[in-house]
């Protein structure tokens, strides 16, 4: 049966781009959303494309018309340097297509928030850019993908989804990329946000956004796709009881010249490193503080003199997104100061405009 609907969308999806219409672009890239059971352990991710996938929603061609790519099929666990790369390419070849609506990028949850960022940074407004996935594999009794992929659908078809850069929607909330973290290892709500709210949510269809974020059409990114290969060289260190010097020197290679320090609290870490830390400053290496509290802020010089050691406050950015940032960021050549008011931005853009966080 799934064979025969994978035939009919196929073919009704050759009659879309035959005639051109307009559409709603699925870039694939496998997750849980495309999970099927396995004998050995309990499924595994990226075992269906993504044409399966859309033959289990009930007559989706009549809530919007569709296209797809398949990008890579891959548990998000295995998301790199490369498939970013890929990605970036199929989004821009998707923004510059007039007859593309808006983008679904199907994702594993795994590091969806990291893929969203990165990408919320490099196209920061203009087509919807949503990203969708699944906590529960394609065969389960109980799927939750169709049903966000639908959402996703809509919300990536909806106009007033236009500049408001990366989305993720999942279990009928709308969530911005720089303000979502993944809560539950398991649980189908397992994404929420910090330090603000959902940005929307879906109810019968309808798409409903909370708040008018909209950033300012045709604002252009100060970042491009040949920076994504710094976050290659961005290390990142978490912060435990006794956290030895040894172990922070190991933290660091030849090839990284970034750190990001998942501290304590408001982004510490102890003493016993601080000159190590700062010596390291000092030979050119820029050091991110950030926290493993998912909510709060790390603001500068509470605890911790940033001023006299040169490390930056990661503000409202978790480790993670700290880390896309601050690879994107190392071939720009800024000083500290600049690094830092880069971190405090929203939205850092090509004429040198940004939105600021509260410190």
């Amino acid at each position: 049966m799934i064979k025969f609907l994978v035939s009919i969308v196929v073919i009704s999806m050759m009659c879309n781009n035959a005639n051109a219409k307009k559409n709603v672009k699925i870039l694939a890239t496998g997750g849980t959303i495309a999970g099927k059971a396995q004998e050995l352990i309990g499924y595994a991710s990226g075992q269906l494309n993504i044409a399966a996938l859309i033959a289990e929603i009930p007559d989706i061609q009549n809530h919007t018309e569709i296209s797809w790519q398949q990008v890579a099929n891959i548990g998000s666990q295995d998301m790199g340097i490369e498939i970013w790369k890929t990605l970036y390419m199929a989004i821009e070849d998707a923004k510059n297509d007039n007859d593309v609506l808006g983008i679904v990028i199907t994702h594993g949850t795994d590091t969806m928030i990291d893929s969203a960022f990165l990408f919320d940074l490099l196209f920061p407004s203009g087509k919807p850019l949503i990203f969708v996935g699944a906590m529960r594999n394609a065969d389960a009794l109980s799927p939750d993908g169709p049903q966000n992929l639908l959402d996703a659908i809509q919300v990536a078809s909806s106009v007033e989804a236009k500049n408001r850069g990366a989305l993720i929607v999942m279990n009928s909330k709308i969530i911005t990329a720089r303000s979502a973290y993944k809560q539950h290892t398991a649980a189908v709500e397992t994404f929420k946000i910090s330090n603000g709210s959902y940005a929307g949510d879906l109810h019968n269809g309808k798409v409903n956004f909370y708040h008018d974020f909209v950033r300012e059409r045709g604002n252009k990114s100060i970042f491009n796709f040949s920076d994504i290969d710094g976050i290659s060289q961005v290390a990142m260190m978490s912060v435990y009881p006794g956290t030895s010097k040894s172990y922070y020197e190991n933290a660091l290679s030849s090839v990284n010249k970034a750190l990001v320090i998942s501290g304590v609290g408001n982004g510490n870490f102890p003493s016993s490193i601080t000159k190590n830390i700062k010596e390291t400053i000092d030979s050119g290496v820029i050091i991110v503080r950030s926290s493993k509290v998912p909510e709060g802020y790390v603001s500068r010089n509470i605890e911790i003199n940033d001023d006299q050691l040169g490390t930056i406050a990661s503000l409202g950015l978790s480790p993670q997104k700290s880390r896309i940032l601050l690879g994107l960021l190392l071939k720009k050549n800024m000083s500290n100061s600049q690094v830092q008011k880069i971190f405090d931005c929203e939205v850092p853009t090509a004429d040198g405009s940004c939105s600021t966080f509260p410190n």
